[in-house]
């Protein structure tokens, strides 16, 4: 009797179960290396002095064996040595920023960005999954570092500048400021560095001397710090110790060559009693060191030049050429608020007050331009902020008073003059008429033995009887060389 017994079915399921985890490995394995391998040879086109080494040691180990191929590697560091001690800046440019570039844009802003934003309360949640602001550009630099930003929909600039200080934290930078780049986009800059840590020291004053773009210091950027002269007024405001005087000076040195060729000439009132600028008296065609007649005096024949030419200009030019015939007249006031705000003599102030809305209202289409230092932004000086196209804010004291020397919405474009170090003489903001950006800069550093050579060297010429500006200078403890 044959006994039949009942096979079980057989269950392929954990069969293709194992098949299809294998498959999905060897090709995420597939992706992985074909990802690195196509990353690798993008480096090695990006790097080639790193690379083409490399590639012939390899070439030279497979053709000659390993003894000729660690020749080729000893020689290519040696080479690369040698490059990275004798020119230092061009390794940098080419080699070590680039590398060093390539990993933060990578490490800092593009893996964790999602994270970040999430983590902000800058992304919104739609069909149940989270909608990330996109990261369109990504540029880095040596001190500071620009990401261009596409925002949601419902999301505003106000909004991401609220997180200035946060984002701060979360990319390891000194400060991070939000900015507007167009409509639905914003510009995040992320200072990492500080490039303006380290004192300036001041040029040898150029010769061809360029009254539209003269040189004061140094932007953050690394470029040249330009300030136009002509046509212009110029405010600096600053508490003690900010470096107010570095800018006055730094100015002055750029313009040295055409005051002494008497082409400028530098009227300087000093009411701290010639502390601050008589050590350049030689260069100055006026100098007033007190808050009464000597400056009355001064800014009268200040307005008397300013009503002469703009009679004779009149109907001939919109804006005045300096000669040494009629130089241009740069008027110097260390601190506006004393002979303004903290005059005690009211007939004094009032007309001090009266001169200086003159001259700063009609003067720079004629030659006679100021550049007007103060202390305390206080609201006797805010209303003749708006008579001054350049602005400069070194540090202050309190958040409030950006906006009143830079104008409104100032801090939030970056001008952040109240979180400069006092340990950073000559570092501010500069704000012009006419555009929102603020530009951090450091003005030069100018010593007691730099303003010593450059009286010396670039003392105004010797007044003439057919000079048609009186130039007088009241005396002030030792005279200077020149006299």
């Amino acid at each position: 009797m044959v006994q039949s017994t009942a096979r079980e079915p057989v269950n392929n399921s954990n069969d293709d179960s194992i098949a299809e985890t294998v498959i999905v490995a060897v090709f995420r394995l597939a992706w992985f290396l074909t990802r690195r391998i196509l990353l690798l040879g993008w480096w090695a086109i990006l790097f080639p002095m790193l690379s083409l080494p490399i590639l012939a040691a390899v070439y030279v180990l497979i053709v000659h064996g390993w003894v000729p191929a660690l020749v080729v590697v000893a020689v290519s560091i040696v080479c690369l040595i040698v490059w990275r001690l004798v020119w230092p800046g061009s390794f940098r440019r080419l080699v070590s920023f680039r590398i060093w570039a390539r990993r933060r844009r990578h490490r800092v802003y593009r893996q964790p960005w999602a994270a970040v934003c999430a983590l902000h309360g800058l992304t919104t949640p739609l069909d149940g999954q989270p909608v990330i602001p996109r990261l369109r550009k990504i540029r880095i630099g040596y001190a500071a570092d620009e990401l261009l930003v596409q925002l949601i929909p419902g999301q505003t600039v106000a909004g991401w500048a609220g997180q200035s200080d946060a984002f701060a934290h979360s990319f390891g930078a000194n400060t991070v400021n939000v900015t507007a780049a167009g409509p639905g986009r914003v510009l995040i800059t992320v200072r990492h560095t500080d490039s303006l840590a380290e004192p300036i020291r001041v040029l040898t004053p150029s010769e061809l001397v360029d009254l539209e773009a003269v040189p004061v210091g140094v932007t953050e950027s690394g470029m040249p710090w330009l300030v136009r002269v002509l046509g212009r007024h110029l405010l600096i405001a600053g508490a003690t110790g900010s470096g107010k005087g570095s800018v006055v000076w730094s100015l002055l040195t750029g313009l040295a060559p055409l005051i002494r060729d008497g082409v400028v000439q530098a009227w300087v009132i000093d009411p701290k009693g010639g502390m601050e600028f008589g050590r350049g008296t030689a260069l100055f065609a006026r100098f007033a060191y007190d808050t009464t007649e000597q400056t009355l005096t001064l800014l009268r024949d200040a307005a008397t030049i300013l009503t002469e030419r703009a009679e004779r200009l009149r109907g001939v030019t919109r804006q005045h050429v300096p000669t040494i015939s009629e130089p241009l007249i740069l008027l110097v006031i260390d601190e506006l608020a004393s002979l303004t705000a903290y005059q005690t003599d009211r007939k004094v102030a009032s007309e001090i007050t009266q001169l200086l809305g003159l001259i700063l209202s009609q003067g720079r289409a004629v030659g006679v331009n100021v550049i007007g230092c103060v202390q305390d932004p206080a609201k006797e000086i805010v209303a003749m902020r708006q008579l001054f196209p350049t602005r400069i804010g070194l540090r202050l004291a309190e958040s409030t008073q950006v906006g009143m020397v830079l104008g409104a919405g100032a801090r939030e474009a970056g001008a952040l003059c109240d979180q400069i170090s006092d340990t950073l003489p000559g570092v501010g903001y500069i704000c012009e008429d006419g555009t929102t950006a603020a530009i951090r800069a450091r003005a030069f550093h100018v010593t007691d033995a730099d303003i010593d050579a450059l009286a010396a060297s670039y003392h105004r010429p010797a007044p003439t009887d057919e000079d048609n500006v009186t130039t007088s200078v009241e005396p002030y403890g030792t005279a200077g060389p020149g006299f």
